[in-house]
């Protein structure tokens, strides 16, 4: 925020040099207090203004894509209402010119649908309604027999390098270990990080280390999972990556480390560029990535990707569940510190208003 200097108007000359020293005392201490108390307010209303969300900006529907693209000085891209990858279709860093998602897939793409040791279909295939605003993209899922409760997806944009993607559930059946999973697809030279936390030893916190998930025989072609908590890390192990309905992949997806943050980011080769996603660790049940390595023939997928696995509760009918999901591009200095930084101030702000049942 940009401080400018107020000169304040020059005293009346006085008849008594005396009086004039007395004066010009006075008036330094007076505008001494003035100063101090402009940059007081001037100090608070700029701490006022950090803590507000950003501007929304504007989605234009593309009539040729039937994608709302979106612009701002620091990036640009698509998010796709419909199809099997809907969400955020194209991201480019404006900077660069670099096209940061695999051109085939989506980020903040709605998946798979899981309890304990029950599939429940996906979304990519259920019937939707959209509505759109100028600032927003809003997708509805019904209830269906299959998967007894109501999801929607509200997508915005903010400037100059925020996506926010806002999910409610409405549930109306009973269901253990409720998880929707929430897949991120990169360019295959991005870099995936997570934070991870160490064992615990004795009453000492647990320290965190900044991991790169690599590539190793013991898990060759499977996923990586780093839950929450010990719940979560049962999960998938409960049967539910085991089960085939709906033509679904059975995948291996295996539980490691806990994560010490709801923070995962990818990177370009140098780490000058980071795709920064989180969550609140309340409603983040686990993430999952695809382990990062060099040579073709090592990895699991074409692609880079990292997943989250939203909710992760036991439900009843009638139950209400949120969740917020943040994606931010920005660039990285030598520390790598701007993530952590980016998910405080996420922390920070107001939760979104919570549904009516």
């Amino acid at each position: 925020m940009k401080i400018h200097a107020v000169n304040a108007a020059a005293p009346p000359p006085l008849a008594s040099p005396c009086t004039d020293k007395i004066y010009s005392r006075r008036s330094m201490r007076l505008r001494m207090i003035s100063s101090l108390t402009l940059g007081l307010l001037l100090a608070l209303a700029d701490v006022s203004h950090g803590e507000q969300p950003a501007r929304l900006v504007k989605l234009s529907r593309n009539e040729t894509t039937q994608a709302f693209d979106f612009e701002t000085p620091v990036m640009s891209g698509s998010i796709r209402a419909e199809g099997n990858y809907h969400g955020v279709s194209r991201l480019v860093d404006k900077k660069s010119g670099r096209s940061l998602l695999d051109a085939r897939y989506s980020a903040l793409n709605l998946f798979r649908l899981f309890s304990v040791n029950l599939g429940m279909g996906t979304p990519r295939t259920m019937k939707s309604t959209v509505r759109a605003t100028d600032t927003a993209v809003e997708i509805t899922w019904p209830a269906t027999p299959e998967h007894q409760g109501v999801i929607t997806a509200r997508y915005e944009v903010r400037e100059p390098d925020t996506i926010d993607l806002h999910l409610t559930l409405r549930c109306k059946g009973t269901y253990a270990g409720y998880e929707l999973l929430l897949p991120n697809y990169f360019e295959s030279s991005m870099v995936p990080h997570v934070y991870l936390l160490r064992r615990a030893i004795g009453d000492k916190a647990p320290a965190a280390d900044l991991v790169v998930p690599g590539f190793s025989e013991v898990y060759r072609g499977c996923s990586l999972v780093f839950p929450r908590d010990a719940h979560a890390a049962r999960r998938p192990l409960d049967g539910r990556w085991n089960r085939s309905e709906f033509g679904a992949s059975v995948a291996p997806f295996f539980p490691l480390r806990h994560y010490a943050h709801p923070v995962v980011f990818m990177t370009d080769a140098e780490k000058t560029l980071a795709v920064v996603m989180m969550m609140k660790r309340e409603s983040c049940s686990a993430i999952s990535a695809r382990y990062f390595t060099e040579k073709p023939q090592e990895r699991a997928s074409s692609y880079s990707a990292v997943d989250f696995l939203v909710f992760g509760d036991d439900l009843l009918p009638g139950d209400v569940r949120t969740a917020d999901v943040r994606l931010v591009l920005t660039p990285l200095d030598a520390e790598m510190s701007q993530p952590l930084r980016l998910h405080e101030k996420f922390l920070s702000e107001p939760d979104s208003p919570k549904p009516k049942p």
